[in-house]
């Protein structure tokens, strides 16, 4: 019996990492800044993907020119999208949101719709629903998500399983590639450093090897 059990055990995980090859996670401890963290992630509506690497997504603003009276504007500041590439998020503050990221981008996220920028407000009807994965595994579709440095996160509506399967290998890997924990990959782009004043960026040595 415990070797039909071990058997079958390596054979789901062997099958997992088939099924989903980009959920393997380069080391997050290597990442020099605790403080600049990021996620890949997509959205799908159907057999359609959102595309956030239109300008208007970016961040181009620098700490000094925001009113912290202005949470909207405040938050866009540590929780946004660079150099138009529209599948990586970037945070600058720990505790941030899903929810509050994806505000920043003019979406609105509850427990059951999506509210896109476009109008469409897409909610759960019937048998089509909104799930949520992260790293592949399903978790509560939540606005209240707390991402983890590296993570990948899927926002899927009304896909059917061979759909489902489809989207999982669509993911990207590229957060580890901004938070230097896959050095084999090469250097980020250069990007500003943008901070809480009781949070500073931690100084990264550009000449060191990782």
């Amino acid at each position: 019996m415990g070797l039909w059990f071990m058997a079958i055990t390596i054979i789901i995980l062997v099958g997992r990492f088939i099924v989903y090859p980009h959920f393997r996670q380069p080391d997050a401890s290597l990442n020099p800044d605790p403080n600049h963290t990021h996620a890949d992630f997509a959205i799908w509506i159907g057999e359609e993907k959102l595309d956030f690497t239109d300008d208007k997504y970016m961040s181009g603003v620098s700490y000094d020119e925001q009113s912290h009276d202005h949470a909207d504007e405040y938050h866009h500041l540590h929780l946004h999208l660079h150099d138009n590439v529209g599948h990586v998020l970037h945070r600058h503050k720990p505790g941030l949101d899903l929810g509050t990221f994806l505000a920043s981008l003019d979406l609105q996220m509850s427990d059951a719709c999506l509210g896109i920028d476009d109008g469409r407000s897409v909610c759960n009807q019937n048998a089509k629903k909104w799930r949520m994965f992260v790293n592949g595994e399903e978790v509560a579709f939540s606005a209240e998500y707390v991402f983890e440095d590296l993570d990948q996160i899927l926002l899927s509506y009304g896909a059917d399983a061979d759909l489902l399967k489809a989207q999982f290998k669509n993911m990207t890997d590229d957060a580890c590639v901004y938070s230097r924990a896959c050095p084999w990959r090469g250097d980020p782009p250069d990007e500003n450093c943008v901070a809480d004043p009781a949070l500073p960026c931690v100084a990264v040595d550009l000449d060191e090897e990782w």
